[in-house]
């Protein structure tokens, strides 16, 4: 697509901070990381960003690779974990974002926040802030709901 930013990048309109590039796929450093490292996988063919629509071939490599590129900043950024979202906001191209979770102590390390939070509406962004412990009897009506026809 002509306006899309990460369509630009891959043609070499816009420059960025590559880390990985192979034929189908390009890793680059966010410009507005909230940590370091914070890194965006993407498809050098224009996917719209809900990853869930791709084909399911291509949504398998667009994984693997990404789980190449973690491992990648794991190793060189020195870090027990990487977390991976893909909420597919902001740009309409395919994309995961990265984000090298720093001084760990263990990759098995549980860490949890004192905050809560619980969203009726999405509010512009991913949180893994965990909420309210939920009403039992409806989260079994909410997983019949899913899971029925």
């Amino acid at each position: 697509m002509e306006s899309c930013i990460f369509c630009k990048i891959v043609k070499g309109e816009i420059p960025c901070y590559k880390i990985y590039e192979d034929t189908e796929f390009l890793a680059f450093l966010d410009i507005y990381p909230n940590t370091e490292g914070m890194t965006l996988v993407i498809s050098k063919k224009h996917y719209n960003s809900y990853a869930f629509d791709m084909p399911e071939e291509e949504y398998t490599k667009l994984m693997k690779v990404t789980k190449k590129v973690a491992e990648l900043l794991d190793k060189k950024l020195n870090v027990k974990r990487t977390a991976m979202v893909m909420e597919g906001m902001g740009i309409n191209h395919v994309h995961i974002k990265l984000y090298p979770m720093h001084r760990l102590e263990n990759k098995d390390q549980i860490i949890e926040a004192k905050e809560r939070v619980f969203f009726e509406k999405y509010p512009g962004y991913i949180t893994t802030l965990m909420g309210s412990e939920a009403d039992h009897k409806e989260l079994a009506e909410l997983a019949k709901k899913i899971r029925d026809k």
